[in-house]
């Protein structure tokens, strides 16, 4: 019989499997074509009755990360998710914190914004925004789950801290630090306002990286994480540098190839046509692969490099196996190639084992489109 770590690894062949593991295969496919909330109430019914605890753990992670992120305490509380021991304690302590405040709200005063973008020194486009009134500097990470301040936006900007029981939060490289967890009254994008925002708060060395060739120190104000991305329609646009923000509008008809698991994750075709399924990373200059994807694509030259990798709080040089070249399809017209692949340090998706990941460069001079309101993502490459 098929086990639980085939299908993590998206093998949704259902010829050996018992009817719960065909139920919850089924529930995963809808999830994986953007029908989470028909999945989820696959997912609650077999949470509910299975007895077998690998398959129970599953729909706990599952529907615990679907209704996190989109701020449903209600429902984790009335399924028992936040009671279940399978699910990290501070992810579970931060939902019942925030099931106690308001909502938090998004407004727009233009429906179009744009304005200029950075690339920090490790590729992480940068831009402006008002924290309380007050001007910093943030990255956009898709990669984040939640947003993340400093200590010392705490303190310019009268962020207060809410007194919960300690909590943690792991970074890329699989190391846990504390944190704390805050609201912030008003984050301001230009011309999009949003309010009460729960936000991660990391000690200020944690969010200063220093690259070891250089030696330039790169200090952190925040990231705009997944919590709030999924909610616009993003364009980074590398060769521009510049940052298109609009309202998200539902439309009919879109082929998707997004959805969300814990982390955004793109479905894509290997040269043989074999799906393969990559997470979306734009805090990440660089793409990298995991270990399944080595079993679905043949002959890859693969050789041990020293590679400058990490997360925040750990970023060095490291001896990493690198493919030296991979191909991936976007869709039939569009290939992405890719150079010096390096393996993942760590599993980032929620049950799932991703292919691998998918950095900034992959835009290089082009740029990325994000709207997640329709499951889509867009490479659009400018013409030479």
């Amino acid at each position: 019989m098929k086990t639980i770590e085939e299908i993590e690894k998206f093998d949704f062949v259902t010829l050996e499997m018992n009817e719960e593991q065909k139920e919850f295969v089924s529930a995963l496919k809808l999830i994986t074509d953007g029908k989470e909330n028909f999945g989820a109430e696959i997912l609650k019914g077999l949470y509910s009755v299975s007895q077998d605890l690998s398959l129970r753990s599953g729909c706990a992670k599952i529907l615990f990360e679907l209704y996190f992120t989109k701020s449903e305490w209600q429902q984790l509380e009335m399924l028992g998710l936040l009671d279940d021991q399978s699910i990290d304690k501070s992810n579970r302590l931060i939902a019942k914190a925030c099931s106690q405040f308001e909502q938090t709200t998004f407004s727009y005063l233009n429906d179009h914004i744009c304005m200029p973008m950075n690339l920090s020194i490790s590729g992480s486009p940068t831009i402006e925004v008002m924290i309380n009134g007050n001007r910093k500097c943030f990255w956009l990470d898709t990669g984040a789950g939640m947003t993340v301040i400093s200590n010392s936006i705490v303190r310019d900007c009268e962020i207060n801290i809410m007194k919960e029981e300690e909590l943690e939060v792991g970074n890329s490289t699989n190391q846990n630090f504390r944190t704390d967890l805050a609201i912030i009254d008003s984050i301001v994008i230009q011309d999009l306002r949003i309010h009460n925002h729960p936000t991660l708060v990391l000690a200020n060395e944690l969010l200063t990286i220093q690259n070891p060739e250089t030696k330039e120190m790169m200090k952190i104000d925040g990231i705009i994480g997944w919590d709030i991305i999924q909610h616009i329609f993003l364009e980074i646009d590398y060769g521009r540098k510049q940052v298109v923000i609009q309202k998200p509008k539902r439309k009919d008809g879109v082929e998707n190839n997004l959805f969300f698991c814990g982390y955004p994750i793109l479905k894509v075709k290997g040269q043989n046509q074999v799906p393969l399924y990559f997470g979306l990373d734009t805090g990440a200059n660089k793409s990298h692969y995991g270990q399944p994807l080595l079993s679905k694509i043949n002959d890859l030259k693969i050789e041990k490099r020293m590679i400058l990798s990490g997360g925040l709080g750990d970023v060095k040089e490291r001896a990493l196996n690198s493919i030296e070249n991979l191909i991936v399809y976007l869709n039939e017209n569009q290939a992405i190639r890719l150079h010096n692949v390096r393996e993942m340090l760590t599993d980032l998706a929620t049950f799932f084992k991703l292919d691998g990941v998918f950095g900034s460069d992959i835009a290089k001079d082009g740029r990325l489109v994000i709207d997640y309101t329709n499951r889509r993502f867009e490479l659009v490459k400018e013409k030479k």
